[in-house]
């Protein structure tokens, strides 16, 4: 069993010698066949060359082979690699006109906002504060005359539209706040508007 495993493993051995030096004494008989006279002076023979010079061929011809294989194989899965990227780039285009058809087809709707006496009060506050305060339910309702939840609600409805910002900390328990661009905007807007009428 053993000597059948070992003669075995030898003829393996065998047929991966042969075939490795299988390219260089082609190539080498070959050279010789059509080359009878050069090949003469470099001392290479049709009867052999021994073992290192078919070994060198075919080492260079197998490590041609390999560089080849390994180039096509990048190439290919460059092709692959690039090829999906840009069907998914090209799926992201379609879907995304589909979505932005869909959504210019659809009726805009633009929610009104309505803002009291209370809000535009709050909203002046603040436009009149010096840098560095903060507008909070507690100092506002001494000065509008209006109890702190009151106030407390309109600043928060002013900071759903974006109007006015939280700030860091609290004053008597209540969220300090300040008038945001939009809100100066939307403020200023509003007395051109009075104005003008």
């Amino acid at each position: 069993m053993i000597t059948n495993w070992l003669e075995n493993l030898h003829d393996l051995g065998n047929a991966i010698y042969d075939g490795f030096l299988l390219p260089g004494t082609f190539v080498l008989s070959q050279f010789v066949a059509h080359a009878p006279t050069l090949a003469l002076r470099l001392g290479i023979g049709a009867e052999g060359n021994g073992v290192m010079l078919p070994a060198i061929v075919s080492l260079l011809v197998w490590s041609s082979v390999g560089i080849l294989v390994w180039k096509t194989v990048r190439a290919v899965c460059a092709r692959i690699f690039y090829g999906t990227r840009l069907l998914k780039t090209l799926l992201v285009c379609k879907l995304q006109n589909l979505n932005r058809r869909q959504l210019l087809s659809r009726p805009v709707s633009i929610p009104e906002v309505e803002f009291d006496d209370l809000d535009l009060a709050v909203l002046n506050t603040g436009m009149t504060l010096p840098p560095g305060l903060a507008l909070t339910a507690a100092e506002l309702s001494g000065q509008l005359t209006k109890r702190p939840a009151q106030v407390q609600r309109s600043l928060d409805k002013l900071r759903k539209y974006g109007l006015v910002d939280d700030v860091i900390g609290t004053t008597d328990g209540f969220d300090n706040y300040r008038l945001t661009r939009c809100g100066a905007a939307v403020l200023s807007m509003w007395h051109r508007a009075e104005r003008v009428s």
